[in-house]
């Protein structure tokens, strides 16, 4: 799958060529509905070729062969695509991307120059790394989760170093076992299996914190005491990207782990949106380092300025153009793009579905905290 970097590296090496784009959504859990992407396709490509039915014979020519390697690509897939999506871009000198993907997509294609990006900005939140613990207070497992793979990283373990047992905290006399500690030896015993599990605590925080170096969230599993001090530990450092997942166990199998994260990544990616959208609607931010709505974020996007780009699914449904207008500009200006979800997207449809945090104040005074409110 794409990353940004490289998502933007192709579109700019292919922005004079005519591109095939072709998105599939292979989502549909009902057998019976599993090539329904085909059909949708035909009909876009119907469509297409309606609408270059005015053209020269070169272009004609180049978008059938275009058809042709993008019908090569999918010969494999007779019926589901085998993943919640695809996508593809095609042009005269051959495919230059074509991936199953993580995430749903909408089945659509485009004949334009250029590639069409826009849609696959929610494929974009795959690359966000997770670091992931599971411990208990004598061991802890670390797995690295990106783009729907876990990987398993590394294992610690508690070490409890003890000196020669003591009798009743006295050197035993002749004829004790070296065993018998009595309660003052056990009370040393524990305070030393106390020290190596926070020692161990200690390292895996460090581990962690050198595993995310690149932002990675950080999701913590396992029994609550092992868990909560780790918690308490990454807080201090990395705030704002660390939660807990209560319901991942020491026992958990790769699969149950890959779920639990998958659930708990989202939830965090949901609470970090909704926390941003809500700091821009309600102006939290300070005055003019944040736009809402089509007039001020596109003002902000002319003038280079934006950081961030936000924009809901609903706005790219509704402003294709826009959004896709909208999208290329901020990653030529090397802004991170993201489409928000669930309760973010509410907020932010309510005013006009799209917003940016930007990188310094805009040019003019007027242009200081303009909303765009959406209209009903």
């Amino acid at each position: 799958m794409l990353t940004q970097s490289e998502l933007v590296a192709l579109a700019r090496s292919l922005r004079d060529e005519r591109v095939l784009s072709v998105y599939l959504d292979g989502s549909s859990a009902d057998p019976k509905a599993r090539r329904v992407w085909r059909l949708e396709l035909d009909h876009q490509l119907k469509n297409i070729r309606q609408n270059i039915q005015g053209t020269s014979h070169g272009e004609r020519t180049l978008f059938e062969d275009c058809v042709t390697q993008l019908d090569k690509q999918l010969v494999g897939f007779d019926g589901a695509l085998g993943a919640p999506g695809w996508a593809g871009f095609i042009t005269a000198d051959g495919v230059k991307y074509a991936e199953l993907i993580p995430v749903p997509m909408p089945t659509l294609a485009s004949w334009r120059k250029g590639l069409r990006v826009a849609p696959y900005v929610r494929a974009l939140k795959q690359n966000q790394a997770v670091i992931v613990i599971v411990a208990d207070k004598r061991d802890a497992t670390l797995y690295r989760y990106v783009q729907g793979t876990l990987e398993h990283l590394d294992d610690l373990h508690a070490h409890v170093v003890t000196d020669q047992p003591y009798h009743m905290s006295k050197a035993p006399r002749l004829g004790f076992h070296p065993g018998q500690r009595g309660t003052p030896g056990r009370d040393e015993t524990q305070r030393e299996v106390n020290v190596a599990s926070k020692r161990m605590m200690s390292e895996t925080a460090q581990r962690v914190l050198r595993a995310a170096w690149d932002g990675a969230w950080i999701l913590v599993g396992g029994i609550p005491e092992a868990s909560t001090q780790l918690m308490q530990e990454l807080n201090e450092v990395a705030a704002g990207r660390v939660r807990q997942l209560g319901s991942l166990d020491v026992h958990a199998t790769p699969a149950e782990i890959t779920t639990a994260v998958q659930q708990g990544a989202s939830q965090l990616r949901d609470d970090l949106d909704t926390q941003r959208i809500g700091d821009m609607v309600e102006r939290e931010q300070p005055i003019g380092l944040a736009v809402v709505g089509r007039t001020a974020t596109d003002r902000a996007l002319q003038q280079k300025r934006v950081r961030e780009l936000y924009l809901t699914h609903g706005f790219l449904e509704d402003h294709m153009r826009d959004a896709e207008d909208a999208v290329r500009d901020a990653l030529d200006q090397g802004a991170a793009v993201e489409e928000v979800e669930r309760l973010a997207a509410e907020q932010l449809d309510r005013h006009g579905g799209i917003a940016a945090r930007l990188r310094y104040r805009l040019a003019s005074e007027s242009d200081r905290g303009t909303t765009d409110v959406a209209q009903p």
